[in-house]
């Protein structure tokens, strides 16, 4: 099973949600901002990333657009201190969730839940190889399939 990575500047939050995860058998690891982050996930391993969108020097922003660029299977639940997200962090396709701060063990348990269901999926498809459905080819590469390729 992959691990959760739990980013957050905060020590006492870090903590707080391994203890809350550990129990339910998730293995965790933790790093305390955006570089550390994506060292972690580089070295292999991860599999969902639970993170805080505001912390010192990069943000969780970043982590996710470097994320979907390098990982692209590695689910992110967002963390944040404001009830509304911008449209462009809505639209990345590996957020599977936004919480809400002050997070709450149940909520934190569902969307970690969600993100490890969707980042099993994810390997999957990337094992399946490229999609044959025109729509996805579209989608993934901005060019409809060649029908003489057939």
């Amino acid at each position: 099973m992959s691990a959760v990575l739990i980013v957050d500047d905060d020590a006492r939050l870090r903590e707080i949600l391994v203890r809350w995860l550990a129990p339910e058998g998730y293995q965790t690891q933790e790093a305390p901002d955006a570089e550390t982050a994506l060292e972690r996930v580089a070295a292999g391993g991860i599999g969902v990333a639970l993170c805080d969108v505001t912390m010192p020097g990069r943000g969780g922003l970043w982590l996710v657009e470097r994320m979907r660029e390098a990982h692209p299977a590695v689910a992110v639940v967002l963390a944040t201190g404001v009830e509304s997200v911008h449209p462009s962090i809505s639209l990345a396709e590996n957020v599977v969730r936004y919480l809400v701060k002050p997070l709450e063990r149940a909520t934190v348990l569902a969307a970690v839940a969600l993100a490890r269901d969707w980042h099993e999926a994810a390997i999957k498809k990337s094992e399946a190889g490229p999609s044959k459905d025109p729509l996805a080819t579209w989608l993934q590469t901005g060019k409809a399939e060649d029908p003489e390729s057939k």
